[in-house]
């Protein structure tokens, strides 16, 4: 197993655990749903459903996170996060043989 850049942000009520990649866009959280239980459930940032191995709910938040951590361990980097990259680190090179982009406001 390979170690992941991962940066766990806990809310200050307690009640969610954001956990970011540098493998996925969006970052994951962790959360107590309103629906009278006491179970933690995963979702993507914005609300989209998280993995389906991801699907099920915990007891405790630690649970949870340890299951997202598992999982971002084995997940390879999402296709948009590498043409993401890509995209950005190719505009940086052409700014550097260009130079700036001038700015059409001031000239």
């Amino acid at each position: 197993m390979t170690m992941v850049d991962v940066k766990v942000t806990k809310s200050q009520d307690g009640l969610e655990t954001k956990v970011e990649s540098s493998k996925t866009e969006r970052a994951m959280i962790v959360y107590k749903p309103d629906n009278g239980f006491k179970f933690y459930a995963v979702k993507y940032e914005g609300g989209s459903n998280a993995p389906e191995e991801l699907q099920g709910t915990w007891t405790g938040s630690a649970g949870a996170v340890k299951a997202v951590l598992r999982h971002l361990e084995h997940k390879p980097v999402s296709q948009r996060k590498a043409v993401n990259e890509r995209a950005n680190k190719r505009a940086l090179e052409k700014e550097k043989l260009n130079g700036p982009k001038p700015d059409s406001k001031n000239g």
